[in-house]
């Protein structure tokens, strides 16, 4: 099935859907217990598009902080947690100490934030995988103080075809805070999850 006409039937998109909705839920869970306050989420988006429209949508050239982690099982994807620089600089200082100077906190920023990345991301692939019964292969947390473009062209190296993307927005119910939880999978992957879909409702009947 070519990447660029394919699709999931509607079962498959709602089950999608529901997993990851699960999953960023335990994610959201992790992550309001570092900040001290609710995390709220928006419902899952299934997106089909390129690379270009990917890095368009998270902002280009502009410079964003993520912390990345590659999974390899019966489908390969890559989880992403995004942020702008200075909302990410406010999740630092709402994790660690309000109270700590800003010195403190910017040299504390990479690896408070890959903590932040490798719970909050595992909190949710584990659920994925529970849910699925799968286990997958997770590689260690990247911070990356980059743009779009450029952790695209590091993340999805080999990849020019048409992605699928799950995107959720989160913020922090008592600051203005936000970002993304993206998960990214090329075209070979699509078709991973195209079958261990169709085995899991295979199962519902």
């Amino acid at each position: 099935m070519a990447a660029n006409d394919f699709q999931f039937s509607e079962l498959q998109h709602d089950l999608l859907t529901e997993l990851f909705n699960l999953g960023v839920g335990r994610a959201a869970d992790s992550l309001s217990q570092l900040v001290n306050q609710e995390v709220l989420l928006t419902v899952p988006s299934v997106i089909f598009e390129n690379r270009e429209q990917l890095a368009d949508r998270l902002g280009g050239k502009q410079d964003i902080i993520s912390v990345s982690q590659a999974m390899n099982g019966p489908f390969d994807m890559h989880s992403v947690i995004v942020f702008n620089p200075e909302d990410s600089f406010d999740v630092v200082k709402q994790m660690l100490n309000q109270h700590l100077s800003d010195e403190t906190l910017a040299e504390l920023q990479s690896e408070a934030l890959t903590e932040i990345g490798n719970i909050v991301l595992n909190a949710c692939i584990s659920v994925i995988a529970e849910t699925l019964g799968v286990k997958f292969t997770i590689h260690l947390p990247v911070f990356r103080d980059t743009n779009a473009d450029n952790l695209l062209d590091e993340t999805m190296q080999h990849s020019n075809d048409m992605l699928l993307t799950i995107i959720v927005e989160m913020a922090l119910k008592q600051n203005s805070i936000s970002g993304h939880l993206i998960f990214i999978l090329n075209a070979d992957s699509m078709e991973n999850l195209y079958q261990t879909l169709n085995a899991m409702l295979e199962n519902y009947h």
